[in-house]
């Protein structure tokens, strides 16, 4: 009876999956979600035509069944609603227009864009991720595609969007325009007049989220262009006008990406602008590398309320050992979703035990130490985080990979949606690489198994030559279609002795050197309200039977009871997942079993 009411969804992968473009469409017809990934070469235009055509047909189709259905119930009796109904049914699930649209990559949105708008006026949701210079027209945008409720808009990398003005043509009494139905606007490194920004709210009286992230003043590719000045931005103006209107806001974010807010702007942003009240407010977003003290400061005035937390920056940039980001995830029981993908956060905070100290650091340590500590956040459900070290040469190793992991599905047990990501380029030996996490059997990324409830797993962005073996990767799908790799993990694992005996001559080593230092002088040290909460009866017992999980952090040994768990028949791992990318260009996703294929064909 719902089956109308159930959106279908499209992938087009113009990277990998050009050959499936004559199948994808050929199930557009009726389809409710499309997401379109174009390609690398010039086939891409080519690819794009080929909807065009599609979409205009399915449109043309779609106007003559509708029109036809009105003309067949006008005719029939009312005896025969039954009858009507079905067929009215059978058309929706055979016609029904697009309704969310999502483009990723380098397209000329200006000139693909406009001739396929007629086809989107059912759209209600729209996505674009480019990787170009291109314009966008929003007047024309918004007119066409009246049902629009989310509009998300970013250029990647050093492209810009530009988004010229006007977006409506002027109208002296603003309340005769037209109501639009935007609830949510997403803007991210775009050029735009304020004025355009200032009119579009004035008709979008149910816009709940409004997060303008990192807009630019020049295009960075033509800074002196005359075609296209530059822009300046007024915060405060912005602040007062939102303040002046009757918005629903729920969440707000507002950054240029050369001209960091001032202490005063940045307080206004925070709570003078929503007009609930701070302690109500769970979401709050930040233009940083790193979590600043005067943020920090302004976040205690909301203690225990904050549940979602979003960092954006220009580029990767990595955290320093006194990381404000760190304490803060040790302090913050209530962080229920961190999206912060271009901060590249320390593995050393997480090694708990210090087993990178005295193989990949000097045994001294540089002057300023680090304190690991375990995260307060354990129903964390949405992390996108990067990560680097001390010695980013050595991020690739194993031991790396299993501190990450480990720490992952032991510390947040609850995550739906998880992406890790690495920086984006380190120097060794005068040469500039980009380091990868170690994702093969050995670096630990099967400890990820542990996490019950994952739906989404990304690992890089950007594609990665990595010579993965069946085995490394198969333990992700049903266990029991697996026989000869599980015989594959046994013997790779029975190699390991030497590796094992190992991990323990450094155990022992470590020891003697730096004594006993599990988990709970660094959980401590990190967050000074761990002791005070233990003393009082908090969670004390919780708090160590996690201690005594994590006691083979980074560990081999950690890795080889994972396997021997899936040796069992009656493990199944990631039941809810639906999507998964290993170091690839672009963010779609695929089935587990369609990404090992592709990894390992």
């Amino acid at each position: 009876m719902n089956r109308h009411r159930v959106i279908r969804g499209l992938i087009f992968d113009g990277y990998s999956d050009t050959q499936k473009l004559d199948e994808v469409l050929s199930r557009l017809p009726g389809a409710g979600r499309l997401c379109w990934l174009t390609g690398r070469d010039v086939s891409r235009e080519a690819h794009w035509a080929q909807l065009r055509k599609v979409l205009k047909r399915n449109h043309d189709q779609y106007l003559q069944n509708q029109l036809r259905q009105y003309q067949y119930v006008d005719q029939s009796s009312s005896s025969d609603e039954e009858l009507q109904e079905d067929s009215i049914t059978k058309r929706l699930l055979t016609d029904a227009p697009l309704q969310e649209l999502e483009i990723i990559g380098g397209i000329d949105i200006g000139t693909s864009l406009p001739p396929i708008l007629p086809c989107l006026y059912a759209l209600t949701r729209l996505q674009l991720e480019l990787s170009c210079d291109t314009t966008l027209q929003m007047g024309q945008l918004l007119r066409a595609c009246p049902m629009l409720k989310d509009l998300h808009a970013s250029s990647l990398s050093t492209h810009c969007l530009e988004l010229p003005g006007p977006w409506f043509p002027f109208i002296k009494d603003s309340h005769k325009r037209r109501p639009l139905r935007l609830l949510s606007l997403v803007l991210e490194r775009v050029r735009l007049p304020q004025y355009s920004l200032e009119d579009l709210l004035l008709i979008t009286p149910k816009l709940q989220e409004l997060k303008l992230i990192g807009l630019l003043k020049v295009n960075p590719a033509h800074p002196q262009d005359e075609v296209w000045p530059s822009v300046q931005y007024d915060p405060s103006r912005l602040f007062q006008h939102i303040r002046s209107l009757d918005l629903s806001l729920r969440s707000f974010h507002f950054s240029i990406r050369d001209q960091p807010l001032s202490t005063p702007e940045l307080r206004e942003m925070m709570f003078d602008v929503i007009r609930l009240s701070p302690g109500s407010r769970g979401e709050w977003a930040f233009w940083t590398s790193d979590l600043t003290p005067m943020m920090l400061l302004n976040l205690k005035e909301v203690p225990n309320v904050v549940t979602t937390l979003e960092i954006y920056s220009e580029a990767v940039s990595t955290c320093g050992p006194d990381s404000g980001l760190h304490r803060y995830l040790c302090t913050s029981p209530h962080l229920m979703h961190l999206r912060a993908p271009k901060t590249a956060y320390l593995v050393e905070h997480m090694d708990l035990h210090q087993r990178l100290r005295g193989r990949y650091l000097a045994a001294a340590g540089p002057a300023q130490t680090i304190q690991p500590g375990i995260w307060r956040c354990r129903n964390l459900q949405t992390l996108h985080l990067a990560f680097h070290s001390r010695r980013d040469s050595t991020l690739s190793s194993p031991l790396n990979g299993r501190l990450i992991f480990g720490y992952l599905s032991r510390v947040c047990p609850q995550l739906r949606d998880l992406a890790i990501f690495t920086t984006e380029s380190c120097m060794l030996n005068s040469r500039i690489y980009a380091p990868v996490l170690h994702t093969r059997l050995q670096g630990g990324l099967c400890l990820l198994a542990r996490l019950k409830y994952l739906e989404r797993l990304r690992i890089g962005s950007s594609e990665r030559l990595i010579a993965y073996k069946s085995c490394d990767l198969t333990w992700m799908v049903t266990n029991k279609l697996s026989s000869n790799d599980r015989r594959q993990r046994r013997k790779i694992v029975s190699e390991w002795g030497e590796l094992l005996a190992d991990d323990e001559k450094q155990e022992l080593l470590r020891i003697q050197t730096h004594g006993q230092s599990g988990s709970s002088s660094c959980a401590s040290s990190a967050d000074p309200d761990n002791k005070k909460q233990n003393e009082n009866g908090g969670d004390h017992g919780g708090m160590a039977q996690l201690k005594k999980e994590l006691r083979h952090l980074g560990l081999l040994v950690d890795v080889k009871e994972m396997i021997d768990e899936m040796d069992s028949d009656e493990f199944q791992c990631w039941k809810s997942l639906r999507k998964i990318s290993l170091y690839r260009d672009g963010e779609v996703g695929l089935r587990p079993d369609q990404e090992i294929q592709r990894l390992i064909s």
